[in-house]
C-alpha cells in the first residue's frame, strides 16, 4: 500500500497539463495530506489538480471533510471544487453507501410510479414565482504566462459570473423569446456562452417520459446532502426516443480552412434518477449526452439538485442548485497550445425564491373631475 501511495504521488507531480490522471476519492485524500507534509504553495497545489478527474462521486459530506481538515489555499479549494462538481456522475465509493438490500421488483416499480405521479403534480402545484439564477462560468482557455516565451496556463478558472432573474408563471419557465426551451426539448447550448435549460420542469418531464421508453434499472441505495435515504436508478434514452438537443457553435474542420460551423444533434443520453423512496419526490437527477470524440462536442452532462424552498410560507421543492460540464474541439488549443480539448464548467445556484403577484390600489376619486 505505501509504495503505490508513492506512485500515485510520483503520476501527480510528473502527468503533463493535459493528460487526465483518473483517481479514487481515497486516493485524492491522499495526496492532499501529502501536499502539506511536503509544504507545497496555493499555486503548486492547484496546478497539479488541474488534471485530476475523479472516478468516484465525491459526495458534498465528504467535500466538507476535506476542507474542515486540511488547510488548503484558495486556488486549491476552487480546483477541488471543481473536481467535486464533475464527479457527480459517478456512484460514490463503496464504503459511503448504505449497506441494504436491492428492493424487490414490486418495490420499485413502486418507486418509480411515486415519481411519475410526483413530477405531473409538483409541477401543476408550484405557484407563479420569481427566483435568482446565479452562474459562475469556469474554462481551461490558456492564459498566458507572464514571461514571454513562458508556457501559457492551462487551469480552470473562472471567466465569468453572471446573475438572471427566472420567471415562473402557470406551469412554465419564462424564457427569452429567442430561446428554445419552450419546444419540448432540454439541452445544452455554447452558441452565446456555455448554457443549460429546462431545470425547472422539462428536464423532469422529458427525462421521465424518455426514459420510460428505454431502459430504467435500480442501480444502489445513497445518502443525499440532507442526510435522508434515496434510491438511485439508471436509466438510458436511445437517440430516437431522445429530446436532448445539444447546440455549438462555431468550430473548424481544419485550420486551413477558416469557415466556421455550428453543430446541432439530438443526442441519445443517460444518467440517474434519485428518488425519495416513499414518496417518488426527485432529489437528484443526471443527464450524460451520448456522443464520441470525433464529434465537434465530446462531453455534454448536466446535473440538477433539488431541495425545499419557501415561497410565499409554503414549503415547495425546487432546484437549488446544479452542475454542467462541456468538452468541445478547439483547434488552436489542441494544435498550437498542445492543451487538449477545451473544458468548460458551470456551477449554478438557485435562490432568492418569492411569490410573484400583481397588487392592485383603489384610489378615491377626484370630487372635482366631474
Amino acid at each position: 500500500m505505501h509504495r503505490f501511495s508513492i506512485l500515485l504521488i510520483f503520476l501527480f507531480l510528473v502527468n503533463p497539463i493535459g493528460a487526465a490522471t483518473r483517481v479514487t476519492v481515497a486516493q485524492l485524500e491522499q495526496f492532499l495530506t501529502s501536499k502539506q507534509a511536503a509544504k507545497q504553495s496555493d499555486g503548486e497545489m492547484a496546478d497539479r489538480l488541474v488534471s485530476v478527474q475523479l472516478m468516484e462521486q465525491l459526495t458534498a459530506q465528504t467535500l466538507v471533510r476535506i476542507e474542515s481538515e486540511a488547510s488548503l489555499g484558495p486556488n486549491t479549494l476552487e480546483q477541488l471544487r471543481l473536481i467535486a462538481n464533475s464527479s457527480i456522475f459517478f456512484a460514490p465509493p463503496s464504503g459511503e453507501l448504505p449497506n441494504l438490500a436491492v428492493p424487490d421488483q414490486i418495490s420499485q416499480q413502486r418507486m418509480l410510479n411515486a415519481a411519475i405521479e410526483y413530477v405531473d403534480g409538483a409541477l401543476q402545484r408550484l405557484p407563479d414565482f420569481l427566483a435568482i439564477r446565479t452562474t459562475d462560468s469556469f474554462d481551461n482557455a490558456p492564459q498566458r504566462a507572464g514571461s514571454k516565451h513562458g508556457k501559457p496556463e492551462a487551469e480552470l478558472h473562472l471567466v465569468r459570473e453572471s446573475r438572471r432573474e427566472i420567471a415562473y408563471r402557470n406551469g412554465k419557465e419564462i424564457v427569452d423569446s429567442d430561446s428554445d426551451s419552450g419546444n419540448g426539448q432540454l439541452g445544452s447550448s455554447a452558441f452565446a456562452g456555455f448554457t443549460t435549460k429546462g431545470e425547472f420542469g422539462p428536464v423532469l418531464k422529458t427525462i421521465l417520459s424518455d426514459s420510460f421508453k428505454g431502459s430504467v434499472v435500480w442501480n444502489r441505495w445513497q445518502t443525499s446532502e440532507s442526510g435522508a435515504l434515496v434510491a438511485v436508478f439508471r436509466y438510458v434514452v436511445s437517440k430516437p426516443a431522445s429530446h436532448y438537443l445539444v447546440d455549438f457553435c462555431c468550430y473548424q474542420k481544419s485550420r486551413d480552412d477558416p469557415q466556421t460551423f455550428r453543430f446541432r444533434y439530438l443526442a441519445g443520453y443517460h444518467g440517474e434518477l434519485y428518488l425519495d423512496p416513499s414518496t417518488g419526490v426527485v432529489d437528484r437527477i443526471t443527464l450524460e449526452a451520448e456522443l464520441t470524440e470525433d464529434d465537434p462536442v465530446m462531453v455534454s452532462s448536466s446535473a440538477v439538485q433539488y431541495g425545499q424552498v419557501n415561497i410565499g410560507g409554503k414549503r415547495y421543492i425546487c432546484p437549488v442548485r446544479g452542475v454542467a460540464v462541456s468538452e468541445v474541439h478547439n483547434l488552436n488549443m489542441e494544435l498550437v497550445d498542445k492543451i487538449g480539448p477545451e473544458r468548460l464548467i458551470n456551477e449554478v445556484r438557485f435562490s432568492n425564491y418569492h411569490k410573484f403577484a400583481s397588487t392592485m390600489r383603489i384610489l378615491p376619486g377626484d370630487p372635482d373631475a366631474n
